[in-house]
């Protein structure tokens, strides 16, 4: 792994924000540009580069740090690269697909270290999506595996009376789509990773992401981590208008037996590091689905 040039610093002249700068990292696959118009000009970035499309010196007239990763390491690896480097007391990990406004990096702004925060998101059609929601059960690790809901649309009832069967505390996920404020338990919700802001030094304590998840699940594991090992911490969404993010965009310049081979290597890997009978049986129950999107995919990685 290298690091690449730092970009010069801003030059003398320019606003003060009425903001602490922060430093957002973003780990780039599949995409050739990436928009940093939301910042303000003091903001750090550190861009991991987990392909080649994304030209290296992207970023121009701030603090930029370009980090080669030398390959697709993942998401959580890659972000992990990137920690060691950050320097300001706030760190917003953001996908590169998703779009932000300059409002949003007033909402994300925190100098409270109990506090998760993150902004509401609609998809690239403009439908909500979910960005806090309960920890899933071992049923629902199971569903999702076998991907049950998958014709069933996000507002459907069926998938909402489902949702409450499968969900460990049985809380209902249709009040949290398109939730745009509000403030929850870290230790009974998780926080989606597309775009988040956290204390940078709790981030570091608990080590960073889970680099066993390759992609998917690993903000879920991320966010009960936290919890046990910080009991007050809160995710927060402090409302405004949504941001966009295109699900699943940054695998696209992959194929969906492989996409849908990380998703399950990751569902398996949660339900290991879980303790009791439901967790080990849910875990068998997502073999036979593992083994034929293995012969599917053609390889293992």
């Amino acid at each position: 792994m290298s690091v690449g040039p730092r970009a010069a610093a801003p030059s003398a002249g320019r606003r003060i924000p009425s903001l602490d700068p922060l430093t957002m990292v973003s780990v780039a696959f599949g995409v050739t540009a990436i928009d940093v118009s939301w910042l303000e000009p003091e903001d750090a970035v550190i861009l991991v580069h987990n392909d080649d499309l994304l030209p290296i010196g992207t970023v121009k007239d701030r603090s930029a740090t370009d980090v080669l990763s030398g390959g697709n390491v993942g998401f959580g690896a890659g972000v992990n690269a990137a920690l060691e480097l950050v320097r300001t007391p706030r760190v917003v990990l953001c996908n590169p697909d998703t779009q932000l406004t300059p409002e949003h990096r007033r909402l994300l702004a925190c100098t409270d270290p109990d506090e998760v925060v993150a902004v509401g998101l609609d998809d690239d059609r403009g439908e909500p999506t979910w960005t806090v929601l309960p920890y899933p059960g071992a049923l629902a690790a199971v569903a999702m595996g076998h991907r049950l809901g998958r014709g069933l649309g996000r507002r459907s009832r069926l998938r909402d009376l489902g949702s409450r069967l499968l969900t460990a505390g049985r809380i209902p996920y249709a009040s949290l789509l398109g939730a745009r404020s509000g403030s929850w338990p870290l230790a009974t919700h998780w926080v989606s990773a597309a775009v988040l802001s956290i204390d940078t030094a709790r981030l570091q304590e608990v080590g960073g992401f889970d680099a066993g998840y390759f992609l998917y699940m690993e903000d879920v594991d991320l966010s009960r981590r936290l919890a046990a090992r910080f009991p007050s911490m809160r995710v927060r969404l402090p409302g405004g208008e949504p941001g966009r993010h295109a699900v699943g965009g940054s695998a696209a310049a992959r194929s969906t037996a492989a996409v849908e081979l990380d998703r399950i290597r990751s569902l398996r890997r949660y339900c290991s590091l879980q303790t009791g009978r439901r967790w080990r049986v849910a875990r068998a129950a997502l073999w036979p689905r593992s083994w034929w999107l293995l012969r599917r995919a053609g390889a293992t990685r």
